[in-house]
Formats: C-alpha cells, structure tokens, sequence
C-alpha cells in the first residue's frame, strides 16, 4: 500500500495524487489518501478534500491505516519507530524541497509519503493514466452551457491572476510574490501573435474586485464569476490556450488541456527566490516569461 499526506488546495492536492498513483502503479499496489492534515492544519485560507470531484483511483485513508505507519509524524524517530514497529513492513518517506526527487519512484514496499511533489516527472510515466483519472465528474461540471459553448467555439485564452491567499497572509507574499502586471501584458501580447487576434480572454481570479480595477486590457474578455473552485478549474481546462499564474492550480489546468495545438505561458519565477525553468517544473513545450 502506498499512502499519500494531501496538503493546500486542489492543485498541491492533484500533485500528490500524481506522484502517490505512480508509485502504486510501480509497486502494483493501492493507493490511500490521507485527509487528516486538511481537516486539523489552520489555514489562513481553509482547505479542503478535493480529489472527490474528480475520477481518481485512490480510497481515503482511516485511522486503521494510519496507525500501521505510528501516526503522520514525520520526525527522523518517528520514521525509525514505523519501521521497527511494523517488523520492516511499513516505511516513511518525505522529500519537502522544489523539484524533482529521483529517490521517491525507486521506493518498494509499504510506504506513507510526504510532500508537494511539483513536477510533471513523478508521474510521466503514466500520464495516459493521470489524465483518464483526473478527469471531473459529470455532477460537479458547471450547468452554465452557453458559457462552455462559448469557450469552446472561440479561440479561447486562459488567463489566471491568483492574489487572495498570496496577499492575506505575510509568509505566503514573502515566498511565493504575485506575477506582475507586465508578466500578463506581455503574456497577452506573445498570444496574440502567435494565435491571432481574433481571440477571447477569460479571466480566473480570487480578486474580482483588483482585476475589474488593474487590469484595463484592450481585449475582448469575459471574467469569470460565481463559479465554485472545481467548476473553475473545468473552465480553464476548456480553452484552448493557458497563461497561468505562479498557482499549481492553473498549472493542472493547463497541464490537462487536451488542445492539440495549445499554448501555455507561464511566469519566470515560481516563487520570489526560485526561477521556473530551474525547479523541473513545467513541460519542455511550455513559454516561459
């Protein structure tokens, strides 16, 4: 059994399920979700389950289970006692950097994993897999048919500006920063030239109020509104083209984007002290600016 820590929101939720099904697949094995850390951490922003939305291949995980593994500690002698106490039989395992952590695909056996796992390598060598999985179920996609319609009949860009959680709390500022107006400017430009001109934009925020006020594009857009988290990400999914922000969210929109042609820009810097391109982050095909 391999079983998977969920922390923050859905896209960190979708990372760990990635790499967690891989390493199943690797150990033919199932794989379990362990909720706990959302339903106790304190969030400034609450998170929540999220994966249930979606056609994922994984059972969540109950205090039975979690005891084989001596609790969800992670300390080095909360490691060695899991293994003692389980005979060898259940293991530990977290890796809490950016990046990709070759070690975690070569585990066998039991093991409770820990981290954010961003990269598209943990679970390359599934992804015909990940992306049958991921897939929403018919009862959370959004009702709102002329607004799919539309997304589907133009030549549709995604544009994602995350501000909420990024600015309400110190810390999260600190290390992640905001993608900069010019980032989007340039962002829209690049699509433009490279797409058309006879494109529609729609917006995905969590800062209505800042968007209707910043962002005075000449475009023709529509900003997203009312929708839940889940019927966001659907959306985003639809058009045909992506900008995401610094945001795992829209990273796994447009990862998921089944466009055969489609674009994806996404910023330079993942977070103030980490540039994109150096964390093993986005695919090759992917335009960094």
């Amino acid at each position: 059994m391999i079983v998977v820590r969920l922390m923050g929101g859905l896209g960190n939720q979708l990372f760990q399920y990635a790499a967690g099904r891989h390493l199943a697949h690797l150990n033919n094995t199932e794989l379990y979700a362990d909720i706990s850390f959302l339903k106790s951490q304190e969030y400034t922003t609450p998170r929540y389950y999220e994966l249930g939305a979606f056609n994922v291949a994984c059972t969540v995980a109950d205090d039975k289970m979690l005891d084989k593994f001596n609790n969800s500690d992670f300390s080095k002698k909360e490691r060695v006692l899991t293994h003692l106490l389980s005979f060898g039989k259940n293991k530990k395992y977290k890796f809490d950097e950016y990046g990709f952590d070759e070690n975690l695909l070569e585990l066998r056996g039991n093991f409770y994993i820990r981290g954010y796992f961003q990269s598209e390598k943990y679970f390359r060598g599934i992804n015909d897999i990940i992306r049958r999985e991921l897939t929403i179920k018919e009862e959370f996609i959004p009702k709102d048919t002329q607004l799919i319609e539309q997304i589907k009949n133009t030549n549709s860009i995604a544009i994602h500006i995350r501000r909420g959680d990024y600015i309400r709390n110190l810390s999260s500022m600190e290390a992640h920063g905001l993608c900069s107006k010019d980032y989007y400017a340039k962002s829209i430009e690049f699509m433009k030239r490279e797409v058309g001109e006879d494109v529609h934009f729609y917006l995905f925020t969590d800062d209505e109020a800042w968007v209707k006020n910043e962002m005075k594009w000449n475009i023709n857009s529509t900003l997203i509104s009312g929708k839940t988290t889940v019927e966001d990400f659907y959306l985003m999914n639809l058009c045909k083209h992506n900008i995401i922000a610094n945001s795992t969210f829209s990273w796994w929109a447009a990862w998921l984007n089944n466009h055969p042609a489609k674009k994806v820009i996404a910023p330079k810097h993942w977070t103030n002290n980490l540039q994109t391109e150096f964390i093993e982050l986005v695919p090759k095909n992917w335009i960094i600016k």
